[in-house]
């Protein structure tokens, strides 16, 4: 039976599997990273960051303001060196993420029963078609505001 943990119980097992040299994997909950991830079934293992995140990694990390774990995608960097994440089914930016922050990194996923790793090509392939997706609609509710929110 899986068992639900606090935020911070789940950070102190976290981390001492990561002491022992393990991997960790847990169900997420939540939309923000769908249609990657659904939190009924999928399954992400996550290991320590080695260093700085590569574009497109999926990282576990706390915002600083609220203390809340989250588990979104680095699409870039901020002018001051912070990462910039979104999760897949989102379409807002969070800025100024920083290192220390970054709790762990996704080494890979279950999807409907698949493990997928993230040099696979049909995932590299997913994440070039979720960002395009991702400006088109950045794009498309800017051009609404801009035709039907005028004052």
């Amino acid at each position: 039976m899986a068992e639900r943990l606090s935020f911070d119980d789940f950070v102190v097992v976290m981390n001492e599997c990561f002491d022992r040299g393990q991997e960790l994997t847990f169900t997420p909950t939540g939309t923000s990273m769908l249609p990657m991830l659904d939190g009924r079934e999928d399954t992400v293992t996550f290991s320590p960051p080695d260093g700085r995140l590569k574009k497109y990694d999926v990282a576990f990390y706390r915002r600083r303001r609220t203390n809340q774990l989250v588990l979104h995608r680095m699409i870039g960097f901020d002018k001051n060196g912070g990462y910039i994440f979104s999760g897949d089914n989102q379409y807002y930016y969070e800025y100024g993420v920083r290192d220390d922050d970054v709790l762990a990194v996704v080494t890979s996923f279950t999807q409907r029963g698949r493990k997928v790793v993230p040099a696979d090509r049909r995932y590299r392939f997913y994440i070039r078609r979720m960002m395009l997706k991702k400006r088109l609609r950045i794009f498309a509710v800017k051009f609404y505001r801009f035709l039907f929110h005028k004052k």
